[in-house]
């Protein structure tokens, strides 16, 4: 598998803000950055999970934790899979 590195930079007071270290800022970075485009359907659970270093069931508790659906339907979406099931 191909890799591509990201980085930018955060002043060290940022850190000692957040009394975070580098590792735990990077870390903290990516969970948050993969929960927001999961939750904003540009991530499946799998590729959310990968981009945040964790496996399924840890991301999925993840997902509670930040208090993210797991299943997001808009209310005409789950009309329609609903009537799939009746047929």
């Amino acid at each position: 598998m191909r890799t591509a590195q990201i980085s930018f930079e955060v002043s060290e007071s940022l850190l000692q803000t957040l009394n975070a270290d580098r590792e735990e800022f990077t870390q903290q970075a990516r969970l948050f950055t993969a929960l927001q485009l999961f939750k904003r359907h540009k991530l499946s659970l799998g590729k959310a999970a990968e981009l945040a270093g964790l496996s399924r069931e840890r991301f999925m508790t993840a997902l509670d934790e930040h208090e993210i659906a797991l299943i997001d339907y808009d209310p005409a979406e789950l009309e329609q899979e609903l009537e799939r099931f009746k047929a």
